[in-house]
């Protein structure tokens, strides 16, 4: 039984640092190689953007830098110059003409976009940096103004369970996205019954609730059920699942075959289940356990589950 095709993923709108593989922007005119950005183009659209190139700053460029001299500056040394508003101003109307995304993926340390990895230092003299967990202004206004969507940097990225959270969440916001373009009852239905494993795994509370907006026992109008959905579904997905929500999940997802297995596959599977409680990444097999389990005994309701395969099979061959 075939489940998950690529043409059943929708295709996550993802803003991504140009430097990350797209173009020589650096400041010494160099690209940063990332052959998981590279994996992820067939799945993703992607909108590059280089923050420094955009406020006029040529190829190779001086470096510019964060400072701390009673407010939060950017400028660059060799020249003297405060960039400060430029790059305010070009965040703020370059997030604001955007229409739909799914999320972010920048450039660590970077002055522009870094995530709590970028240099600030005292003045635009100084030699030694006050400390290396700064913001940069664009990443700034991103945070300030999306702070509900993924936002992850090429270093976060390489963390085997941090990316395949972000992946999940870029997914499943971009699927809900497909849905809401359509703004039916039957589609928002679908999507939270296809998804109600992956949702239990992150919060079965929440996911209830979710569930009780989607039956709309109140009679609201299809947009009103939307617009409710949404922030409910942001907030499910905002932190990794913990341990004990997968294990409940997967526990939920074993008792549709259970009887149907020998005391060794039941031992053999609860075992992986307890490598799991000790290393969190034994989750990638235990999903191709459940799934090929699902598959044998035709388990079409198993099978449709984003909770085994939460974004392309590609991109987890490639974890």
């Amino acid at each position: 039984m075939e489940t998950f095709p690529m043409s059943q993923f929708p295709r996550p709108i993802i803003v991504i640092s140009k430097c990350l593989g797209f173009a020589a922007c650096r400041y010494d005119a160099q690209m940063v190689e990332s052959p998981f950005v590279e994996s992820m183009k067939p799945f993703v659209e992607f909108i590059d953007v280089c923050p420094e190139c955009e406020i006029g700053l040529g190829l190779p460029r001086k470096p510019i830098r964060i400072v701390l001299d009673g407010e939060k500056r950017l400028v660059q040394p060799a020249t003297g110059r405060d960039l400060t508003d430029n790059m305010k101003d070009f965040a703020e109307s370059y997030l604001e003409e955007l229409d739909d995304f799914d999320g972010f993926i920048l450039k660590s340390k970077s002055p522009s976009c870094g995530l709590g990895t970028t240099k600030a230092f005292s003045d635009d003299k100084a030699h030694k940096f006050m400390h290396s967990h700064e913001n940069g202004f664009f990443a700034d206004a991103v945070i300030s103004g999306y702070s509900h969507l993924p936002i992850v940097d090429e270093l976060g990225i390489a963390d085997p369970l941090l990316r395949d959270h972000f992946l999940a969440r870029i997914f499943a916001l971009a699927s809900f996205r497909e849905a809401a373009s359509l703004r039916t009852t039957q589609g928002l239905l679908d999507y939270h019954t296809r998804n109600k494993l992956l949702f239990m795994a992150y919060n079965q509370d929440l996911m209830r609730i979710m569930g009780d907006v989607v039956a709309n026992g109140e009679g609201c109008k299809v947009d009103e059920v939307y617009e409710h959905y949404l922030p409910m579904l942001v907030e499910l997905l905002s932190k990794p699942a913990d341990s004990g929500s997968v294990v409940n999940a997967m526990m939920h997802a074993f008792g549709y075959f259970s009887r149907k297995l020998s005391a060794r596959d039941k031992f053999l599977f609860l075992n992986k289940l307890q490598a799991y409680r000790e290393d969190n990444s034994a989750i990638f097999e235990l999903r191709k356990i459940l799934i090929s389990r699902a598959q044998e005994f035709e388990l079409e309701y198993l099978c449709a589950q984003t909770f085994f395969s939460p974004y392309p099979p590609e991109l987890s061959d490639s974890l």
